[in-house]
């Protein structure tokens, strides 16, 4: 804008006042008037609703001439004096997802007997941390990947795809497929994690992603199903502990008269389940003294600790200076603790602090229920957008 179309921008809570001035050639009415002014002040219209304005004008006349030499005659242009009140628009999360849960009907999948209902001993760990749905990130800015909503659900889709074709010779009994674990980047309608602290890069409205991520979740949980019954396990995450919630509260109503698919909405955030003598539990942060997470498992869960032999801790991202997403195994107490991967690539804010390092991906954990853990799949997305694209495109 130049000077003389300066606006001021006065902010208060979900109020926001603007007021400047625009020259235009010719009239216009106050609606175009408006419009260009919101335009023109960056005004994201999503986000803020107009309450009321107050526009006046004036003409003033110039004498113009084409060029030296050439006769000059009169301009007349418009100056215009705006003032324009807004209010946030404030979505009601839980309202939205009951009105997605009334349209849950019309979603077209089919819900066939899963393939294997014998007890086998072997269970299907997928667990698909820190995918971020949401999260922006351009390749030209960090030299990496682009990264948006879209891009990460098919990434999540892919390795959900990849770790049940591996599972497959093992004839599963049951999948444990958790939920959570900052699978949303942001949990509110500000665009910032649950604490609410950090502004963060992000594709678009809270309730935009939580609708794209309901259908490819509700999609992958029925793929899951045709396999083994599913139990979906809610471990929430630092950025995500409403949305991760709200998600699995949708597909709690969603299945709620499906014998084959259960969900744990257990508001206690740390997880567990027992597994023949197998134990393991689901955190988001592992933090402070390693030393203490055996006893903790031991504490939070003793009746399925006394009744197990192998143990094990999964988490996800510690967003600490010396985390790079993934750390080699520890043992702590006789419990294996094990930090997986993260689905979501580098974004500014990891370029900016050099957390780079890491490969994108998602894991999954094959259990048997005498002899614990037995192996470990990692569907790799890959860390630039060649090798990314290739992995989708091929679907290897």
């Amino acid at each position: 804008m130049s000077e003389s179309n300066k606006l001021t921008k006065t902010q208060n809570g979900n109020e926001l006042e603007i007021s400047g001035k625009l020259k235009e050639k010719k009239n216009y009415s106050d609606n175009v008037i408006l419009e260009k002014f919101l335009k023109r002040a960056k005004i994201d219209k999503s986000i803020w609703k107009v309450d009321r304005y107050t526009i006046g004008s004036w003409d003033v006349t110039m004498k113009m001439s084409d060029g030296k030499n050439k006769p000059k005659y009169p301009l007349t242009e418009t100056n215009y004096s705006i003032k324009v009140w807004l209010k946030r628009e404030v979505v009601n999360l839980e309202e939205s997802l009951k009105g997605l849960i009334k349209n849950i009907s019309s979603f077209p999948y089919i819900a066939t007997m899963p393939l294997m209902r014998e007890e086998n001993g072997i269970a299907h760990e997928i667990a698909t941390l820190d995918a971020h749905f949401g999260k922006l990130a351009w390749l030209l800015e960090t030299g990496y990947r682009n990264y948006d909503t879209n891009i990460s659900l098919e990434d999540y889709s892919y390795v959900t795809e990849k770790h049940l074709q591996w599972a497959s010779p093992f004839r599963v009994s049951r999948i444990f497929y958790i939920i959570g674990q900052d699978i949303f980047h942001i949990d509110n309608m500000q665009g910032r994690t649950t604490s609410g602290v950090h502004d963060l890069d992000v594709d678009g409205r809270i309730t935009k992603i939580q609708e794209k991520a309901f259908e490819i979740v509700v999609r992958n949980i029925y793929a899951c199903r045709t396999v083994a019954p599913v139990e979906i396990v809610w471990s929430p995450g630092n950025h995500d502990y409403l949305a991760s919630y709200m998600l699995c509260f949708a597909l709690k109503e969603h299945f709620r008269n499906d014998k084959f698919v259960t969900v744990d909405l257990n508001k206690n955030a740390r997880k567990a389940r027992l597994w023949g003598n197998l134990l393991v539990g689901w955190t988001h942060r592992i933090t402070g003294r390693y030393n203490n997470w055996g006893n903790e498992l031991a504490q939070a869960f003793p009746d399925l600790w006394s009744k197990s032999i192998f143990r094990e801790w999964h988490h996800g991202d510690q967003h600490k200076k010396q985390d790079v997403k993934a750390v080699p195994t520890f043992t702590s107490g006789g419990v294996l603790c094990r930090q997986l991967t993260a689905l979501s690539p580098v974004d500014r804010w990891h370029f900016d602090n050099l957390f780079t390092d890491a490969i994108p991906g998602g894991e999954s954990f094959l259990w048997s229920n005498t002899n614990g853990v037995f192996a470990n799949f990692i569907a790799w997305t890959g860390q630039y957008e060649e090798n990314r694209n290739k992995l989708i495109d091929m679907k290897q």
